[in-house]
């Protein structure tokens, strides 16, 4: 494997995971009162709750699309 390659599956991997959070964050702002209702019912947890596990989700998965692919994208093309 070049390192061109890698760059590129790097590239286009965070421009993919990036991608898919913004959908997930845009479907959880459209949806919200349904998740509220569904996720409510089924487990019995208050809207902060929900809020609180979604939003530490969606930031742990931010975190590790920064960690594993756009930070070692960098570090490929600005220092080999």
């Amino acid at each position: 494997m070049t390192v061109e390659l890698l760059r590129s599956i790097l590239g286009w991997g965070a421009i993919c995971n990036i991608a898919f959070l913004s959908v997930i964050f845009c479907i959880f702002l459209a949806g919200r009162e349904l998740i509220y209702s569904l996720h409510g019912r089924w487990f019995g947890i208050t809207k902060e709750t929900i809020n609180a596990i979604l939003y530490g989700a969606m930031a742990f998965y931010k975190l590790a699309i920064f960690a594993f692919f756009v930070m070692p994208y960098i570090a490929l093309r600005f220092f080999v």
